[in-house]
């Protein structure tokens, strides 16, 4: 018989009904999705997939996968106290270029979305170009993983799925 333990965690309320919403749509217990939730993020994939039934980035996907983004670079960039937005920026392409689906066009769109406050989000589009319709992981996934040094990273999808709120369970670890 396999022990477990109990794990005690303080999140905000919208996460919390946010993680019940999902879980009542997949007709799990609220206990049971978090637990597979967490065992998506300690398995989860880099590079390749080895399984392809991922589906195409949605523009909810885009909508969480944007915002996810926008809060994990604000929460490194205060955390690591940075000279200015730029110059986090500029270290955080640094890690992007190293990707071959990386180019100018992406860089000059993740500042934009990043810097220049637009209210324009990545589209699924844009989303499923970089990752080859989600043949592999995409770019700023990776090199935001990498640039935080985050080791409990969330899975592609769990990021498509919760968004932003994903970063305050991973804050501690940047």
């Amino acid at each position: 018989m396999v022990k477990r333990h109990q794990l005690n965690i303080n999140i905000e309320q919208t996460l919390l009904k946010q993680l019940k919403q999902l879980a009542l749509e997949e007709n799990l217990p609220l206990s049971v999705f978090i637990r597979n939730s967490l065992r998506k993020i300690v398995s989860g994939k880099e590079g390749k997939f080895s399984n392809n039934n991922y589906l195409p980035f949605s523009e909810k996907d885009a909508l969480n996968y944007t915002n996810f983004i926008k809060a994990l670079f604000q929460k490194k960039r205060v955390k690591c106290l940075y000279k200015n937005d730029l110059a986090a920026f500029n270290e955080l392409i640094d890690t992007l270029k190293t990707f071959d689906a990386w180019n100018e066009n992406y860089t000059k769109r993740l500042k934009e979305i990043l810097l220049e406050g637009s209210v324009s989000l990545f589209s699924a589009k844009e989303l499923n170009t970089l990752s080859n319709n989600r043949q592999s992981a995409c770019p700023i996934y990776l090199g935001l993983k990498e640039w935080t040094g985050c080791n409990e990273y969330p899975s592609q999808e769990l990021v498509c799925s919760l968004g932003g709120s994903l970063v305050l369970l991973i804050e501690n670890q940047i």
